[in-house]
């Protein structure tokens, strides 16, 4: 009995099915220009966060040649100094 009721109902749901088929289409549609839209946003996200990564590593850099130089600098004049220091007692100076 239950099924003749359903029987009834068919023709009524067939052009519902038909419109949440076309609105799943257009929703997929719609979604697929959004993403495309939004990879542009994204790549341009990555650039800059890539960008700001590349400068914080330039910035370390810079300071870890900076202690690097001044490391250097003053064990050459560290060994210039016991240079001459070596030179006076060779000849006798000291």
């Amino acid at each position: 009995m239950a099924a003749l009721g359903f029987k009834k109902f068919i023709p009524a749901f067939i052009p519902l099915a038909f419109e949440l088929l076309r609105q799943v289409k257009r929703n997929n549609h719609h979604d697929s220009n959004i993403r495309k839209t939004d990879k542009t946003a994204e790549k341009i996200a990555t650039v800059e966060h890539l960008l700001v990564r590349l400068e914080k590593k330039v910035q370390a850099n810079r300071e870890v040649y900076s202690k690097t130089a001044t490391r250097i600098y003053i064990w050459m004049a560290g060994n210039s100094i016991l240079l001459i220091l070596i030179g006076l007692k060779v000849f006798n100076l000291i």
